[in-house]
């Protein structure tokens, strides 16, 4: 078999989600289907280019190889294809990365009432780090991220800039219903000390990881224990109802089944809801339209679901502050 474009693809989203399954659903096949089709790209290549971990699939030496070859061609192809659409004349389609969100339906319906006719084609995914790098290579015009702070969050590549949509953004912890604080108003971070806590469902490089660990050490004054990891919010989800760990959540955080959300006292963990934007062929104006679309979803969002919190009215300090674009 010869190698395509499309099988360093396959290899790229492998390392990327960390499991056969869901790298299975992100490229729209059957997980058999995947596993069939990566031993045939290990033969045509001649070696394993993965090997099973605790924590999913990791890249062996060959695949480390591999893996930085096949993104520097895939990148490369990105490339000129990108660049070649600045040659053609019309509007094009907005090209929109997002993190996942409950908001997303919700956003993206008020984003094709303000830009009607326009052709609206989306990637979402859990990673701020590759949404920027599929921004970076131009396979997407506009991010929408949610992030920590500047010294963990992956930094903006040249030719894009940041816009600032929510911040900040206080983080809330979800606790088991049979939690011991659960009948608490707020919980400070320290009381957390013992606990299971669940990764944030994005990767390594998001900074998300070493951000919460950072800030558990400084303020808290403990090193949060981490069992899980490589889980969707559904999974995260169940695993809490089912008493089996806590996880940061944000204030637009929907209602889950035997689950409580209270706030972290003087909110010492906060996130920064930010569009990313190429500046070689997307629009000021038009940037302007995705953040209001999604700061009128995200207050909407927040009325829906924050405000029936009973404490939710006592605590204006746990409140976001949501920003309008300017101009």
């Amino acid at each position: 078999m010869e190698l395509e474009l499309r099988h360093l693809r396959v290899v790229c989203r492998l390392s990327e989600s960390g499991s056969v399954s869901k790298a299975a659903a992100a490229l729209g096949i059957s997980q058999p289907s995947l596993t069939a089709q990566l031993q045939r790209i290990e033969e045509a290549i001649g070696g394993p280019l993965f090997k099973r971990g605790p924590y999913g699939v990791e890249a062996t030496p060959l695949g480390k190889h591999v893996l930085g070859r096949a993104r520097s061609m895939l990148a490369d192809m990105d490339d000129l294809v990108g660049s070649s659409r600045r040659y053609t004349n019309g509007t094009g389609p907005l090209r929109l990365g997002a993190m996942r969100t409950v908001m997303y339906g919700a956003w993206l319906s008020r984003l094709e009432e303000v830009l009607p006719g326009r052709e609206i084609v989306t990637q979402v995914d859990s990673s701020c780090a590759l949404l920027t790098d599929l921004l970076a290579a131009d396979i997407v015009d506009v991010i929408m991220l949610g992030r920590c702070d500047d010294a963990h969050a992956p930094p903006c590549p040249p030719g894009v800039r940041e816009q600032t949509m929510v911040y900040p953004e206080p983080f809330a912890v979800a606790l088991p219903s049979t939690h011991r604080l659960a009948d608490h108003d707020e919980i400070a971070l320290s009381d957390l000390a013992g606990d299971i806590w669940i990764c944030p469902p994005a990767g390594q490089e998001d900074g998300d990881l070493a951000y919460l660990r950072t800030t558990c050490e400084s303020v808290g004054g403990f090193s949060p224990q981490f069992r899980y990891s490589n889980l969707d919010t559904p999974d995260i989800e169940q695993l809490i109802g089912a008493g089996r760990g806590i996880s940061l959540c944000a204030p637009t955080v929907r209602e889950i089944p035997n689950t409580v959300v209270r706030p972290i006292r003087d909110h010492p963990l906060t996130w920064r809801r930010t569009l990313r934007w190429r500046t070689d062929h997307t629009t000021q104006s038009d940037v302007d339209l995705v953040h209001q679309a999604f700061v009128d979803t995200y207050r909407a969002t927040i009325a829906e679901n924050a405000t029936r919190r009973p404490w939710w009215t006592t605590h204006p300090g746990s409140h976001p502050t949501v920003l309008d674009p300017c101009g």
